[in-house]
């Protein structure tokens, strides 16, 4: 009966999701309250008001570091697409080749995961979707491959939730980046084997095997190189960009001779479009890798509250590189008011449903550790399956993801029921911090609110059923992927 109880606030948001079918901020804020109650209402998890109201907080303040970065993320775009950058970006794109596969490629490899890592709350499908249809593509075809190419989100909105994750698993970030970095690999092949094959075939796939195989080759050694020796958050910007880069010199390399190439935008045409993404960059490498100035950011303007636990340097952290990079966006481009002030409110929409559904799941996860539910279904878990929970894990990571269609919601919700097991099975915490934050990253591409934007934007509304149903059959190839990543590992140990 205690399990059925402890348990209870996550069967609230399966209830909610699949039966009800109501939205994720409301599935997390009923979750929450069900929390609460159980801390008020029984005496095995009892909590008094005061401990309830310090995780809380605590659950509030992590969410923050997340939410402070996105909301500069999602800004950025919206700048971005009023000045028509975006545009130009695709049209760049579209005009380097007349070859559908290697425009995918540039899509899926290149620009999805650069929108991604700087944007996050899967925007890079919004940008790649409709570019898709303009190149040709079906709309079912632009919907399964959009929501393919969203296979950095790992590190999407600079790593926001994996930093999250690391945050509440008490795992160090550069560990539980690069570990996730290592599983996710061959699920980036995967990916784009199968983006390439909707595109066109088996018969892509045999006659493009050389670009795809390099294309996957320079991001998967950069996002494997810069989580290891450069920065957790800046992972997945700069393999994007050289990707990109890498990209585009071998379709200059095949159009060498061809005319057509002439049309193309000038070169300081896209070097414009994508300067706010450079600067962002250098602006972040140098805070991280220039040790006094990495010293002075991260002692100055800095929130601390002991006893919450709680240390945010404002200006170290992305958030405010986002920030500055939203200011000289506007200084580059020359948005006027008008513009900035429909940025600003779309912005708006966007973020503060993600603020508050991340505050309600994290302050569910932490009103539960503080009250022993998840110990106890840690133990129960740990008892009926015992090493053989290392199946379950990515498996409990996907969930999340799928519900809430967000990386750092699935890591609130489940990573400290994650590590608590492993601790009870005497396994490396970070293993299943792996599993779960791999999980639940590539299973937001087929969380139903995703696959419903996907249907309506591409407008094949009429066939949401069957894109939600390929989307669950790809995702579920690569969590077996990732199932067997970490298997293979915890066997070697």
């Amino acid at each position: 009966m205690e399990f059925v109880i402890a348990i209870a606030p996550i069967l609230g948001i399966f209830i909610l999701l699949f039966i009800f079918k109501q939205s994720s901020l409301r599935a997390g804020l009923f979750a929450y309250g069900v929390a609460v109650l159980i801390t008020i209402l029984t005496s095995s998890f009892a909590l008094e008001l005061q401990g309830v109201f310090h995780a809380s907080i605590k659950g509030a303040l992590i969410a923050f570091i997340a939410a402070y970065v996105l909301f500069f993320g999602i800004f950025l775009f919206h700048l971005m697409n009023k000045a028509g950058a975006i545009d130009n970006i695709a049209r760049f794109i579209s005009r380097s080749t007349d070859d559908k596969i290697l425009q995918l490629l540039l899509l899926v490899v290149g620009f999805s995961p650069l929108i991604e890592s700087t944007s996050g709350f899967g925007t890079a499908f919004l940008v790649v979707a409709p570019i898709l249809i303009a190149l040709g593509f079906s709309g079912m075809k632009a919907a399964l491959i959009g929501l393919v190419s969203l296979l950095a989100v790992p590190w999407g909105a600079l790593a926001t939730g994996t930093i999250i994750g690391a945050e509440s698993g008490n795992i160090p970030l550069q560990d539980l980046g690069l570990g996730s970095a290592i599983i996710s690999i061959p699920v980036f092949v995967y990916f784009v084997i199968i983006a390439v094959y909707i595109a066109g075939g088996r018969r892509a796939l045999r006659n493009k095997w050389k670009e795809v195989s390099l294309f996957l080759l320079t991001f998967s050694t950069s996002i494997l190189l810069f989580n290891a020796y450069v920065s957790v958050e800046l992972a997945g910007v700069l393999a994007s960009l050289i990707t990109i880069g890498i990209g585009l010199a071998v379709i200059n390399i095949k159009a060498k001779n061809n005319e057509a190439i002439d049309d193309a935008p000038k070169p300081i045409n896209i070097l414009k479009a994508v300067s706010p993404y450079l600067l962002l960059t250098v602006f972040i490498m140098i805070s991280r890798l220039v040790p006094p100035l990495e010293q002075f950011l991260n002692a100055h303007f800095v929130v601390e509250l002991p006893e919450y636990e709680f240390s945010l340097a404002l200006i170290y952290s992305p958030g405010f590189w986002l920030f500055v990079s939203c200011i000289l966006t506007i200084m580059i481009f020359k948005i006027n008011r008008k513009a900035i002030q429909h940025a600003f409110k779309a912005t708006l929409k966007q973020w503060i449903p993600f603020a508050i559904t991340t505050s309600a799941f994290v302050a569910m996860s932490e009103i539960m550790a503080a009250a022993g539910m998840t110990t106890l279904i840690a133990t129960i878990a740990a008892s009926l399956l015992g090493t053989g929970f290392v199946f379950i894990s990515p498996l409990i990571g996907a969930l999340g993801g799928f519900l809430t269609g967000s990386n750092t919601g699935a890591n609130a919700m489940f990573i400290n029921l994650q590590v608590q097991t492993a601790q009870q099975l005497s396994m490396p915490p970070e293993l299943l911090a792996y599993a779960q934050n791999t999980g639940a990253s590539h299973a937001t591409m087929a969380s139903p609110s995703r696959v419903m934007l996907g249907a309506s934007l591409c407008n094949i509304g009429s066939q949401e059923g069957n894109l939600l149903k390929n989307m669950l059959f790809i995702v579920l190839g690569a969590l077996l992927m990732i199932m067997m990543m970490v298997a293979g590992w915890w066997w070697m140990l």
